[in-house]
């Protein structure tokens, strides 16, 4: 096997401005909550605990958004994170339909929170098509497309020739078009939430790397080579990572690396992002022309699974993503690449974030395990534990629980 090859900065980062923030010179020593880590999760808490009037830390070991979230494809979708019939059968339809407005609900807080704002990060709704590529494809998202139908939501079917009308490649057997879907430059996002946050009072951090969080009588103990705080709350908000600080964790949320390329800018293709493969791949063209495209996990011999490093990438993964837009559509012949990267998920086992108490641990919180899923979610998860810390009671789907932990051992 060739050895791995390193990358090029996340074209997400390259522009990425206040990634590197400090509010204060001198860590606090004592804060009523304190956040560990600095993507769309921890930057999330932060925001809604700062607005609440909420004394709160944010501790980021390199810079803000520089994990997943600086990393990913630029989608914000909303839905189940497995095939919608494949979801009813695992949670049944109620729990199933509870996931899917949390997240539409969720991407409504973020396009208020832009708006409200006045964001510059490249928010853009359009649909979400889910090709397919083998008949097996084609009869699952069938069978999804009967089922939410019955369900009352918005999805069209595309038999072979539609598939080829609408994407211009004759390599696709079948579609199922959803209609809500969106882009958006993550890590554009996150600096806003943290400068937002840091304006109602929240202490951010980054260069700051947690050693360890200590039970003690009188609360809990975070410490750092810069010092230590002392803390009512602490949120675990690392995902892939939060297993270093809380070893019970180790078999629960595993890291998996996840690769994406971006080309040049090409002439427009689709009105619409696409996802193909069971939703391995997963691609779109951004306004300015470039079209990210990421993927292909399951071309590395151990499909990337319990693997921290992202600064290399994998041949395998990466010969199948540079030829799979050559190979599927006759105008993207001689495509140029312009960046390559990686990140690193936490996936959970049954695929759904852990968002709430974590069990055995008086007063730590976890948000973890999101398994490639959790811009629809990362925003309305720090809420919920926010309020949770604040004595309220947050409207979470079951299968979002932390209470869960103990089954999923």
């Amino acid at each position: 096997m060739e050895k791995l090859k390193p990358l090029s900065d996340s074209f997400w980062l390259v522009d990425s401005v206040n990634r590197h923030l400090q509010s204060t010179p001198q860590l606090p020593t004592a804060s009523e909550v304190v956040v560990i880590g600095g993507g769309i999760s921890g930057v999330s808490v932060a925001y809604w605990l700062s607005g609440l009037g909420v004394e709160v830390v944010l501790l980021e070991r390199q810079g803000l958004a520089e994990g997943a979230t600086g990393r990913n494809g630029g989608h914000l979708a909303p839905g189940t994170n497995k095939d919608f019939a494949d979801a009813i059968a695992t949670h049944g339809l109620e729990e199933t339909l509870a996931i899917w407005h949390l997240t539409q609900n969720v991407v409504e807080l973020v396009h208020q929170f832009i708006e409200q704002h006045q964001v510059d990060c490249d928010l853009h709704f359009n649909s979400l098509a889910s090709l397919a590529l083998t008949p097996l494809e084609v009869e699952q998202q069938r069978r999804s497309f009967e089922l939410m139908q019955e369900a009352g939501l918005d999805v069209q079917f595309w038999d072979k020739e539609e598939a080829i009308g609408h994407t211009g490649s004759s390599r696709f057997l079948g579609g199922l078009l959803y209609k809500e879907h969106a882009q958006v430059w993550a890590a554009k996002l996150v600096g806003a939430i943290a400068r937002v946050a840091m304006q109602n009072g929240a202490n951010i951090q980054t260069g700051t790397s947690v050693g360890a969080v200590e039970q003690s009588q009188s609360g809990l103990i975070v410490r750092t080579p810069r010092g230590e705080i002392r803390a009512k709350f602490v949120v675990h908000a690392t995902n892939a990572y939060v297993r270093h600080l809380r070893p019970v964790l180790k078999d629960l949320i595993i890291p998996v690396r996840g690769q994406v390329m971006v080309t040049e800018p090409v002439p427009p293709l689709w009105n619409f992002d696409w996802i193909t493969n069971h939703g391995y791949e997963y691609c779109l063209q951004r306004p300015d022309g470039r079209i990210v495209l990421g993927g292909m996990r399951w071309r590395s011999p151990t499909h990337e699974w319990n693997i921290e490093d992202d600064r290399q990438i994998e041949p395998a993964v990466s010969e199948g993503l540079r030829t799979f837009l050559p190979d599927h559509f006759e105008a993207l012949r001689n495509v140029q690449i312009g960046q390559e990267w990686t990140g690193i998920m936490g996936f959970s086992p049954d695929d759904n974030p852990l968002v709430g108490e974590l069990p055995g641990y008086p007063g730590e919180y976890i948000i973890a395990g999101y398994s490639g899923h959790g811009m629809p979610i990362a925003f309305g998860a720090g809420r919920a534990i926010a309020q949770l810390i604040t004595g309220q009671q947050p409207q979470l789907p079951l299968a979002f629980s932390s209470a869960r932990l103990e089954q999923l051992k």
